[in-house]
């Protein structure tokens, strides 16, 4: 998940966080406020209902109830009960409450109790001498129906404000991570041949500022280690060529020199075969170094690969005329396009041919087969062989330069084809795909992106 991401889903929690929590508050406080208004407006009638049974006017008993029915009401379901002493058994059955709620009726205050939606009051009441407990109980309907829209409201306004706090974070997150996105868009842009650029640079006097700087600085010293590196194998090249072909011009003189001693015959050949293997070893190995940084800067065009596979498969013809490598275009895609990719032929075809040649030699010229086909993103070329196949705890070291498997004694090579093909192949922005078997043979698979159409 990117880190913008990140930010906006924390961001996004850490807000919903605080408005659930500042929710609950606000639930918990109206309630909390409705339940005593009620508790309140209840005790009131129970004070006046006691009153009046202790009143022993009845003129004024009946002022009593005129007052409650003209300026407080009856409240939903409202019940009342009054007794000289505590509610014995049948009396308690009416208000079923916990007997904590009638051992804690005294003068001081009344006892509040709710249950089911319902608010229960008990109050002792003390006139001329004489005593009473009122129990009271009603249905608070209004203040159930205001709990109900406001947690309605809550949950609504709620779900708004995630709409509006994800939105708003993924417009802070977008402008926050502007210039990391600016700052990736230029770093992909940078590659070997443009290792000049450089990323601008902001006086913000922040961390964006700070890493843009390291980046150059960075830049800086890769392109100074490239050029040396440049320098170094263009004219290595020319100064191991050199000596190479003097030593083997001269050895093959020597050869040709007619009436010399058998001996020197034979350490002529020997200087020739030698001085021939040392000049294909040092051009692997330039060319090995070359696909580091395409020190070559060849031009990259269009490529069908089934016409480079045709050119693969001349080119080993003419190092092993007896070879049994077959191409197979039963697979090719019915969209031609997806055989085009953008590359330079001369890397790709060695890199096809390295790894050919290998199914050659390790299979001791078995039959070697090559599919082309294709799928919604890459052209694939895969390699079949029947050979020796490599041992599994040594494919993932296959690529090293000079790394040869445990299996290859009496084969001839250097280690260096493999990881030659890797790396121009890697250089097209592909990939190379190995399933091996000891004893059955070697597959590999090649995925090239082909040009977007």
């Amino acid at each position: 998940m990117k880190i913008q991401n990140k930010i906006t889903l924390l961001f996004m929690a850490l807000t919903a966080g605080i408005i659930l929590a500042l929710s609950v508050f606000i639930y918990i406080f109206t309630s909390e406020s409705i339940s005593a208004s009620f508790f309140h407006r209840l005790e009131v009638r129970a004070d006046i209902v006691g009153h009046a049974a202790l009143e022993e006017n009845k003129y004024r008993t009946s002022v009593y109830y005129e007052i409650k029915e003209r300026h407080l009401g009856d409240l939903p379901f409202e019940k009342h009960t009054i007794s000289a002493d505590l509610p014995d058994e049948k009396e308690r059955k009416i208000f079923p409450m916990p007997a904590s709620f009638y051992s804690e009726i005294n003068k001081a205050v009344p006892v509040r109790f709710y249950q089911n939606d319902t608010s229960y009051v008990a109050v002792q009441i003390e006139k001329a001498g004489k005593e009473l407990i009122v129990i009271s109980s009603a249905v608070d309907l209004y203040g159930l129906e205001e709990m109900a829209e406001l947690r309605k409201l809550l949950i609504i306004g709620f779900l708004i404000a995630m709409v509006f706090v994800f939105t708003f974070g993924k417009l802070f997150s977008e402008e926050v991570f502007k210039p990391i996105r600016r700052i990736i868009r230029n770093v992909k842009g940078i590659n070997a041949l443009n290792l000049h650029q450089r990323l601008a640079i902001d006086d913000s006097n922040d961390d964006v500022e700070a890493l843009s700087r390291t980046f150059n600085e960075m830049l800086d010293r890769l392109e100074i280690t490239f050029e040396m590196q440049n320098n170094f194998v263009s004219n290595a090249s020319h100064e191991f060529k050199t000596p190479l072909t003097v030593i083997s011009g001269e050895a093959e003189l020597g050869l040709r020199t007619p009436g010399i001693p058998e001996n020197a015959l034979v350490s002529f050949r020997n200087i020739y075969q030698e001085s021939e293997k040392l000049e294909h070893l040092a051009s692997s190995m330039l060319s090995l170094a070359q696909t580091g940084f395409d020190g070559k800067k060849e031009e990259w065009n269009d490529i069908r690969i089934d016409e480079l596979i045709l050119s693969v498969k001349e080119a080993v013809d003419k190092i092993i005329a007896d070879n049994k490598v077959g191409i197979n275009f039963d697979s090719l895609p019915e969209d031609d396009r997806k055989l085009i990719v953008v590359g330079n032929k001369t890397l790709l075809t060695a890199a096809f041919t390295n790894i050919v040649l290998n199914s050659c030699k390790y299979s001791d010229n078995k039959p070697v087969e090559i599919i082309i086909r294709a799928d919604g993103t890459y052209a694939i070329v895969e390699i079949r062989d029947e050979g020796i196949g490599i041992p599994e705890r040594e494919i993932g070291q296959i690529f090293v330069p000079f790394f040869r498997a445990s299996n290859t004694e009496r084969y001839k090579g250097y280690g260096i084809g493999l990881p030659l093909a890797h790396n121009i192949v890697r250089l097209h922005q592909g990939k190379v795909e190995v399933v091996s078997r000891v004893g059955a043979g070697t597959r590999f698979t090649t995925f090239l992106p082909f040009r977007a159409f």
